[in-house]
């Protein structure tokens, strides 16, 4: 199966749902905006693609395709699994493994993906990163950063000519072009380095937070208390505080308030007829509306009203009031 894909939003969830092979959750680590952008190459068993935030994110996923072995080589200030990302490493993420990404800054992650029947079926190309070269998720580390940076440059190269030119990938002979060069860089960046697997912790707090992640997705909008998070998690309490802390920066209970402000936001932007501020602050948890108004102006630059109120091509109404509610 042959894809070329480009998207670009403004929006964390909608990026998140156009990157494919796994459940993928972008959030901004501060406000006012979020903007991405995502390209997805796949020819031949061959993956390559490229991830923009233009802001501190967070990013996560759970289980990635069990049949691929994932590359990801990422831009200065990024942390995956609570751990700093080195200019000479590649971060290995097994197949049926997730993993969480955080940036201090913008930011982009450019990733390739090897199909683990490439290593049996075409011994001749000799690719490294294969499930011998890395039987865990761990780090590859790069003797030296220039066949890391000529692998960069290549994919900005290649998705840039897709973007300006999209019909050359109907060319058959464009396709295995394609491929014989991201195979040649990959292959640079294998051919001098070493394997360093994570700790067996990272592993487990990787699991934790997968099944965190997962429990805020199946809950939706509804309430969900730390009770039913810790079950859902596997984790005790102090556990996964302690998880989610070194994953996102928040404790579990500031994340979910934080992606359910980001959910306020996207349901003020896109109302139905009787959407309200209030109804959609106690339909995300946010008992206190004067604190939710205060918190989301910082975050957002503006007034939930005044949101909704462009939103619904009508003036804003008076700020709430300093309320709270108890239940």
């Amino acid at each position: 199966m042959d894809i070329y894909r480009r998207t670009a939003s403004d929006n964390g969830e909608a990026l998140g749902r156009a990157i494919p092979g796994a459940n993928f959750r972008c959030i901004a680590e501060s406000g006012p905006s979020f903007g991405g952008r995502y390209w997805h190459f796949h020819v031949d068993g061959v993956v390559l693609s490229r991830l923009e935030v233009d802001q501190a994110s967070v990013v996560t996923t759970d289980e990635r395709l069990p049949s691929f072995n994932v590359w990801h080589v990422m831009s200065p200030r990024c942390s995956a699994n609570g751990q700093d990302v080195g200019v000479t490493d590649l971060v290995a993420v097994r197949p049926g493994e997730g993993g969480t990404m955080r940036s201090a800054a913008a930011a982009d992650v450019t990733t390739f993906g090897l199909d683990t029947s490439l290593f049996g079926e075409a011994p001749e190309l000799e690719l490294p990163f294969g499930p011998s070269s890395a039987p865990r998720a761990g780090r590859w580390r790069v003797a030296s950063i220039v066949p890391r940076q000529r692998f960069v440059t290549l994919a900005q190269t290649v998705l840039a000519q897709l973007d300006a030119e999209p019909q050359a990938f109907a060319s058959p002979a464009v396709r295995v072009a394609l491929r014989n060069s991201m195979i040649e860089a990959i292959a640079a960046m294998g051919e001098a380095g070493t394997f360093r697997p994570d700790r067996s912790t990272i592993g487990r707090h990787t699991r934790i937070l997968m099944r965190f992640e997962r429990a805020l997705e199946e809950a939706g909008d509804r309430p969900i208390d730390m009770a039913e998070l810790c079950r859902k998690s596997g984790a005790s309490r102090r556990s996964l505080e302690a998880v989610v802390q070194q994953r996102t920066g928040r404790t579990p209970l500031e994340y979910l308030r934080w992606r359910r402000l980001w959910r306020a936001l996207s349901m003020l932007r896109q109302p139905s007829a009787d959407t309200t501020v209030t109804g959609v602050a106690f339909e995300l948890g946010f008992w206190h509306l004067g604190r939710f108004a205060a918190t989301y102006a910082a975050t957002f630059g503006e007034r939930p009203s005044e949101t909704l109120a462009r939103a619904m091509g009508t003036k804003p109404r008076a700020p709430l009031e300093n309320s709270a509610l108890s239940g």
